[in-house]
């Protein structure tokens, strides 16, 4: 697993979602390394790293990032998950709970595919067989609202060109994982670290109810929602989304 590390202090994991890389906590990075240590990591198949099958389950993913923070000799983090990286976030922290300070879900959900996902994942595993551009050029807008597409049309192609640099295998690898992931809810409703949602109001990939169902699972669960974004409010609100993040890992 490729990383990189800026800063010092309390340290901050990013993990990055499906189809993305490290670089898309650039900016968030930097600002958090003037009072962090930020830690960045590329998940296996994505940017640097590489494959090590046909299937990424999301425990092998958090076990790489485990291996990451044990040589950097991390005690305890916060974590920040952009969607898949969520996934990955939660079983980080399933496995090694000690480790973790607080957790933050941006666009993500702790509840598993559903049969008709699991389904729709399969037509995109075929899709990506037969030509892996035409699904990227397709998906990536659809993850922005539509008045975002209309103002990030050069950001939205930058995610387009970074996600068309993967392989076929470690893309469809970390499809399998995400259909193969488990129900950890209950790790967010007895989990003794601080939680925090971020979600978009209009994201298109994890419903608006799932977000509030989570919340629901304990009062300690922050939930925020951002207004007029979907699926990437990094880019789209990224202001506010930093200033949530950041406010979380100060307190």
């Amino acid at each position: 697993m490729v990383y990189s590390q800026i800063g010092s202090g309390q340290p901050i994991v990013l993990l990055h979602g499906f189809l993305e890389e490290r670089s898309m906590w650039n900016d968030y990075a930097e600002k958090l390394s003037s009072t962090f240590k930020v830690i960045c990591n590329d998940l296996l198949g994505q940017g640097e790293s590489g494959s090590t099958g046909y299937v990424h389950s999301m425990q092998e993913q958090a076990a790489a990032v485990a291996t990451v923070l044990f040589n950097e000799n991390v005690e305890k983090c916060k974590v920040v998950g952009h969607s898949m990286g969520g996934y990955v976030a939660l079983a980080l922290a399933e496995k090694h709970p000690d480790l973790i300070d607080g957790l933050v879900l941006f666009h993500s959900t702790a509840y598993p595919d559903l049969e008709e996902k699991k389904a729709d994942r399969e037509r995109v595993i075929s899709l990506v067989q037969r030509n892996k551009s035409v699904y990227v050029n397709a998906a990536i807008p659809t993850l922005f609202a539509e008045h975002s597409r209309l103002i990030l049309k050069n950001e939205i192609q930058q995610v387009i060109d970074i996600a068309n640099s993967f392989s076929d295998q470690g893309i469809i690898a970390n499809i399998r994982g995400m259909m193969e992931r488990k129900d950890r809810s209950s790790l967010l409703k007895n989990g003794k670290f601080r939680k925090l949602i971020i979600h978009g109001e209009m994201d298109s990939v994890i419903s608006l109810d799932d977000a509030k169902n989570i919340a629901a699972l304990n009062d300690d669960i922050q939930l925020e929602v951002v207004e007029n974004i979907s699926h990437m409010g990094h880019l789209e609100a990224p202001e506010k989304c930093f200033q949530l993040i950041a406010d979380f890992c100060k307190n």
